[in-house]
């Protein structure tokens, strides 16, 4: 009973400080912007914890940013040794298909999820620190642009 609570309670606290990054992770936007920047990061913040990674905690900055569809952008993040990873990416609901990819500093395909879905998840467990690059692609958008949202999460 007593490791239950105390999980229940680090779950709490874990999602209290990742919501509170998110909170903060937007930059300056245009008032009609709002909407899409809050379901952005409120996805984010549910589908971490919907993919298992309860426990890990956030550990880069969120990203939250927008593209078009066929468009790629390139988040570049230090990984360390011996930290397992979750990588979770999620759009908005103009968004019907979003990708990811994770390479090594030589450009090497290490993991990706490129399934035809808007919440993408991959894990690794680098077996040596370094830079690694998130490539977000957006397969499918029914508008203009899209907002996403990458979030990296460890433990």
């Amino acid at each position: 009973m007593l490791q239950a609570f105390s999980n229940k309670k680090i779950k709490n606290l874990t999602a209290t400080a990742v919501f509170a990054i998110l909170a903060l992770a937007s930059t300056v936007v245009r008032a009609d912007d709002g909407p899409y920047i809050d379901q952005v990061k409120h996805q984010l913040f549910r589908a971490a914890f919907a993919s298992g990674l309860n426990g890990y905690t956030l550990t880069h900055e969120p990203t939250i940013d927008t593209l078009r569809e066929g468009r790629s952008h390139y988040i570049t993040v230090n990984l360390r040794a011996g930290v397992s990873y979750g990588i979770v990416g999620v759009c908005d609901s103009d968004c019907r298909d979003l990708d990811i990819s994770l390479r090594d500093n030589r450009g090497n395909l290490i993991a990706s999820d490129l399934q035809d879905d808007d919440i993408p998840m991959i894990s690794f467990n680098p077996s040596r620190s370094g830079r690694y690059q998130i490539q977000v692609d957006m397969a499918d958008c029914n508008a203009n642009t899209c907002y996403y949202g990458v979030g990296v999460f460890g433990q």
